[in-house]
């Protein structure tokens, strides 16, 4: 996933993810020749915090071209540390809603991503994956900017699996 071999080792190195650049096609002009839009739900287990940080990152990086929705049975206030967390990186989490998980919601998903482990997956959903990382409620600064880390790292290799971008220095 380097962007452009020692400059994108030096960026990691320094806590910078790599830069991501986008498909050509995959934006909004693709979008009217695609009726459907991906879709991909983040599926809080316990609660959901991290189902909805990852959402709003998704939807924040793919800059609408992936759909990207926190789904769970409990929701959970801000943490205020979370939020702080998220705006530093220019994501607004009051923005980002959770919906109650449905079997329509879950069919219509190109992907399912289990936010923790669930010993038995949705039977309704086409594709899943399973993201265990930490809960960022309660913790401390320093903690919730590595969990969201790892979850914006993930977060943008799946739009790289998804064909929506590449990174920087490999644009098609």
């Amino acid at each position: 996933m380097e962007a452009s071999g020692s400059e994108a080792a030096a960026r990691v190195r320094a806590g910078s993810p790599p830069r991501l650049v986008a498909v050509r096609g995959a934006g909004a002009g693709a979008r009217a020749a695609r009726p459907t839009a991906r879709l991909v739900v983040f599926l809080g287990v316990a609660d959901d915090a991290s189902g909805r940080v990852a959402a709003a990152l998704l939807a924040h990086r793919s800059k609408g071209r992936v759909l990207a929705v926190s789904a769970s049975t409990a929701t959970v206030e801000l943490d205020p540390v979370v939020v702080a967390s998220l705006a530093e990186v220019g994501v607004d989490l009051a923005r980002c809603r959770t919906r109650p998980p449905s079997p329509r919601l879950l069919q219509q998903a190109g992907l399912v991503v289990v936010m923790g482990y669930v010993r038995d997956a949705p039977a309704t959903a086409t594709r899943t994956e399973d993201w265990c990382i930490d809960d960022p409620r309660g913790k401390d600064a320093a903690t919730v900017r590595f969990i969201r880390d790892a979850i914006d790292r993930r977060v943008q290799r799946l739009l790289i699996r998804l064909g929506v971008a590449v990174p920087a220095g490999r644009a098609p």
